[in-house]
């Protein structure tokens, strides 16, 4: 009897490894993907928040450059409101060399205070960058929260069904190896005995 158990149960054990190592293959290809999909949309992400963000700073490298140009010209604005066709002209722009002491420090007076308001307008300007910048940071982060958590619970559950099965495994092989011995110690007492009596 305990060589048929043994048999049965070596078989039976035999079979539920295999079953366990097939589902174990399965969720360790699964979990190497969903881990591979997490890393890819996490790379992502970042890119597209650093495309954001690069954007900003061109757009305000723009603004910078043209509020530096309109520098200049508001100033030889004000310079030909003030003295109209009074100033010494080379070609389309003003021969400062030539000025007199009086335009020289109307000119001196009003490049401080269009220079003043430009440097309060760049600190204004770069306040508003960086309060774009930690927006975008955390609208990218609740963003990512979203997309990613599906992803990570998928894995985290994947993570768990792989220590189960290598569990299952475990037990599975040992049960096979118990059944072995018992079909061994069964054999032993189905051989015939011979006495030598005849």
């Amino acid at each position: 009897m305990g060589f048929l158990l043994g048999a049965y149960g070596k078989l039976m054990a035999g079979k539920r490894v295999r079953q366990l190592q097939a589902r174990m293959m399965s969720v360790q290809s699964q979990l190497r993907r969903a881990t591979r999909d997490i890393e890819n949309m996490e790379r992502s992400l970042n890119q597209q928040e650093k495309n954001l963000k690069y954007m900003n700073q061109s757009w305000m490298s723009n603004m910078m450059l043209g509020m530096s140009g309109g520098l200049q010209s508001s100033i030889f604005g004000a310079l030909q409101k003030q003295f109209g066709n009074n100033l010494p002209m080379n070609g389309n722009s003003i021969d400062y060399s030539q000025l007199t002491s009086e335009q020289a420090s109307y000119m001196s007076s009003i490049t401080q205070q269009m220079t003043t308001q430009f440097q309060y307008q760049q600190q204004a300007m770069q306040s508003a960058l960086m309060q774009q910048n930690s927006m975008i940071e955390n609208n990218f982060e609740t963003y990512k929260e979203l997309q990613l958590q599906p992803l990570k619970d998928l894995e985290e559950d994947l993570q768990l069904e792989k220590d189960s099965l290598e569990s299952q495994i475990q037990l599975a092989q040992q049960d096979y190896e118990a059944c072995k011995e018992m079909e061994k110690a069964g054999s032993k007492n189905l051989a015939p005995q011979y006495t030598g009596q005849g």
